[in-house]
């Protein structure tokens, strides 16, 4: 046994100073004792003693720590009321900036929710897929799995307990009582009720899916079509398909990945021998269909991802992997699906982590701003806080006590800036609860998640951690002054000192302000030039009539006889609509695929929209060969094919290569927007396929979209469709475009964080500039005395704010020119941006921070130089 010199030394850290003595005391008892009664004695007895002596010592340890540490918070509590003006300045940037990190942690804890109310939720995987397209080099991760991979795994790997094979959609209208309810949801095995905690609110959950036909009901969707009727047992059609009985009413108020009104069994479409065959062909399935697995207690995933890659050699045939190669399986966690990666054709609406970290690094941005005040303002203030320092390590503070002094002092107002901020959050969750994203996805944050404890917890562990941050280089900075030098008036660090630190703080600052203005206004500008873009085709007076089952010349006989009616043209897709039909050419000059989009057209689709025929003839219904081997293409169709010119392309053929299909270009138009409004130089092919239409779309005389609308009910009836009535009038489609609407998102983000940024920066500003001119006022006094005018000191005073400013704007201009370039170079229908919107976006910033500090030093300008120098 030897003397414990760790837990010694370890005692002389924790225990108060005036204590110390009894460490010594202890050693010099130990060394008395060897020379009495020997060596084992001695350290018995030491032992002895320390071990005894362990519980009064963390007593005392506690007892210090405790007075300390309420010295501290009312030392801190005099120098906030002390300095008033600054402690508001800093309580004011830090509540900006925590209201948006409270903002991020609330959604945070509420994506990652989803999911977690199953009792096995750690224990439930999905198996995604990775897949390889003829067409480029990339990999495409999906969602999805084959079908017939769920029997698979359960049958032949001992890691699995029981798999679940959903097949999406089911969806459509459903018929009740002659009332057409529009649903959508999921088709699954039955025993989704067992491996998922979903509650059945009515219904048996061990027979409810079992048969075929048997539908699942939310209750939202059942009071829909029933209204206060009891729904169990009742039929409902789907309209051009089949009946449903209704067997349960499903709980779905849990916060979960599915997104679903009706859960139709599984057994509905494998009853069918031509589907069940469909089924067992993995490429059939492998898009639309989705396997969870529950796994064994212990599992390991990454051991199970490995072993089942077998399975993809085993059971693809060379026939099934022409169009796309399936080339890895993944295991994906049921709880990491929210806020994971994108993934293609999901079963709902998903969060991507990508957005939650595009959010989260605004966040932390504006944190350190905020944090830089702090740390700015503390900084400057240093040699007021000198003495202060000097005096205590005089009375024998460490430098350890002086930094806990600081940090405790900088967490004090991080919890008063908590308070002000859960004010502003109060008024930020509704904004960003209306952002379009959060309602596509129907993600909606609760206010009353503010009152659970964890919430609350986490709220004041984030504030105390941005206390302790933004007080640390503060707290070591003010620290490290010698109490020698700074009572003789000298403060001298060695390192950065506070004017550059000041300097560099103010300047990165403003330039995260002027970045985020500039980017503000490139949103606004682009969506500006996207909502007046020229989409290449006529968008007014015409109407989208979805066709259902009835053939297009069956309605366009009907409509042609209507007076409003101008024209009529059959479409399989409606124009920048957002959906496309996939299309791979290739010609004589262009080898390589060209990956396009096409449309299935009739010989009006051209005159109604008023596509510009630049070359060649439109399609002719009198000439047999253009059904099967005309086309129309693009513009940029043919640049991309490699052709001369629009003239010469005339008369050559191109290959389809995914349709196997020949085709002669008949015919060029200008190019249009086909999908996107963000994207103006899609290649497009237009094909005589007037057969598979899927919407009517009808050119109403000027002024007559509103009266032909009215009567369109009465012809659709007329008709017999088992389906409703489903039109949309072109101009308002457009106009609620989904990229439309998630620009509005990016610049209410956007603006919020400029206007957040440059807030707290000249707060800082403001605080700098109040110091300054307390700190010169007798300069300013004895200025005025020699006769220096207003104008002169206010910019005497300004000159040093003008400087980082103006190097704040050369920074910023082109970082902002650098950074928008980046995601402008994907957008090719994009407004015409110069330096001149940067420059503005500088001037906004410098505007404001000339204001800010304007307000100061016209103010100490003014002051009488009597006053000032009353006390020389």
């Amino acid at each position: 046994m030897k003397k414990p010199e760790f837990l010694l030394q370890l005692l002389e850290k924790v225990l108060p100073p005036d204590l110390h003595h009894l460490i010594g005391d202890l050693e010099e008892e130990f060394s008395q004792n060897i020379n009495s009664e020997g060596l084992a004695s001695a350290r018995l007895h030491f032992w002895s003693q320390l071990i005894r002596s362990l519980p009064w010592f963390f007593l005392q340890f506690l007892t210090w720590n405790t007075t300390m540490f309420l010295n501290y918070m009312k030392v801190g509590w005099r120098n906030m009321k002390k300095h008033t003006g600054f402690s508001l300045i800093n309580v004011l940037g830090l509540a900006a900036s925590l209201s948006i990190c409270l903002l991020m942690i609330l959604f945070i804890i509420d994506q990652k929710s989803f999911d977690r109310f199953h009792e096995n939720s750690d224990r439930i995987v999905r198996i995604t897929s990775d897949i390889h397209h003829s067409v480029g080099d990339g990999i495409n991760s999906y969602a999805t799995s084959p079908a017939s991979l769920a029997h698979i795994l359960e049958q032949q790997y001992p890691e699995v307990e029981k798999t679940v094979r959903t097949k999406s959609p089911f969806s459509g209208s459903f018929r009740y009582s002659g009332l057409d309810i529009p649903f959508s949801g999921i088709y699954t095995d039955p025993n989704f009720l067992e491996v998922f905690s979903f509650k059945l609110l009515r219904g048996d959950p061990n027979t409810a899916l079992n048969e075929p036909g048997s539908v699942l009901l939310t209750p939202d969707a059942a009071e829909k079509i029933f209204g206060k009727d009891d729904p169990l047992g009742k039929i409902i059609t789907k309209v051009g398909s089949k009946d449903y009985t209704v067997t349960g009413i499903i709980d779905k108020s849990q916060k979960t990945h599915f997104d679903f009104e009706a859960i139709a069994s599984y057994s509905t479409l494998t009853s069918d021998t031509d589907w069940d065959n469909h089924f067992s062909k993995w490429n059939n399935t492998l898009w639309s269909s989705y396997t969870y697995v529950l796994m064994n207690d212990g599992s390991d995933y990454n051991a199970f991802e490995t072993k089942i890659q077998e399975q993809i050699q085993l059971q693809y045939s060379n026939e099934e992997t022409k169009s796309s190669q399936l080339n890895a399986f993944g295991v994906q966690p049921i709880t990491a699906i929210s806020l994971g990666p994108i993934l293609s054709n999901e079963i709902g609406m998903v969060m991507p982590g990508l957005i939650a970290w595009f959010l989260i690094g605004f966040t932390i941005i504006i944190t350190l701003i905020a944090c830089f005040n702090y740390v700015s303002l503390t900084v400057a203030r240093a040699i007021n806080r000198s003495k202060e320092v000097g005096v205590r390590k005089v009375h024998g503070a460490y430098r350890a006590s002086v930094i806990k002094q600081f940090i405790v002092e900088s967490v004090m107002i991080a919890l008063f800036a908590l308070l002000f901020s859960t004010i502003l959050l109060r008024w930020l969750l509704p904004e960003f609860n209306g952002l379009y994203i959060m309602n596509l996805l129907g993600n909606q944050i609760e206010p009353s998640m503010l009152l659970q404890p964890q919430v609350l917890l986490a709220f004041i562990g984030f504030a105390i951690i941005v206390g302790i941050l933004a007080g640390l280089y503060p707290s070591i900075y003010l620290s490290s002054f010698s109490p020698a030098q700074v009572l003789k008036g000298i403060a001298h660090t060695r390192g950065i000192s506070g004017q550059k630190l000041k300097k560099i703080i103010t300047v990165g600052q403003f330039t995260f302000s002027i970045i985020f203005i500039s980017t503000s206004l490139i949103l606004f500008q682009q969506f500006q030039h996207l909502v007046n873009t020229d989409y290449g085709f006529e968008q007014e007076s015409i109407v989208n009539v979805s066709l259902h089952d009835i053939p297009f010349n069956q309605l366009k006989d009907k409509l042609i006889q209507n007076p409003d009616v101008q024209s009529i043209a059959a479409t399989s897709l409606v124009p920048a609509s957002n959906s496309i039909y996939g299309i791979n050419v290739t010609s004589e000059f262009q080898p390589d695929i060209v990956e396009g989009h096409s449309f299935r057209i009739d010989e009006n689709f051209i005159q109604t929209l008023g596509l510009n025929l630049v070359a060649g003839r439109n399609f002719n219904p009198e000439m047999g060969t253009d059904s099967s081997n005309a086309v129309i293409i693009s513009t940029e169709m043919v640049k991309l094919l490699n052709f001369e010119s629009p003239q010469k392309a005339i008369g050559e053929q191109i290959s389809i290569e995914n349709e196997n299909r020949q085709s002669t270009i008949v015919g060029i138009v200008e190019n249009f927007i086909s999908s996107d409004p963000l994207s103006a130089n899609d290649p497009i092919a237009l094909l005589y396929e007037p057969k598979l239409a899927r919407f009517a779309m009808v050119k109403t005389m000027p002024g007559k979209t509103i009266s032909f609308v009215g009567g369109l009910e009465d012809t659709w009836e007329s008709l017999n469709s088992t389906y409703a009535l489903k039109f949309t009038i072109l101009d308002d489609e457009l106009k609620e475009n989904p990229s439309l609407t998630v620009f509005v998102d990016f610049i209410k983000v956007l603006g919020l964080v400029a206007g957040f940024s440059i807030f707290i920066s000249c707060l800082g500003l403001l605080g700098l500039a109040i110091y300054s001119s307390e700190n010169r006022i007798k300069e300013i006094g004895i200025r005025k005395v020699l006769g220096a005018s207003v104008n002169q000191l206010v910019y005497t005073l300004s000159k040093e704010y003008l400087w980082m400013i103006l190097t704040a704007t050369i920074i910023s201009i082109p970082a902002s020119w650098f950074i928008n370039s980046l995601w402008l170079q994907n957008v090719s229908n994009k407004a015409d941006f110069g330096i001149m919107i940067h420059v503005v976006g500088a001037l906004i910033a410098s505007l404001l921070a000339l204001l800010t500090i304007s307000t100061q030093t016209y103010r100490a300008a003014r002051t009488s130089p009597v006053k000032n120098l009353r006390s020389e």
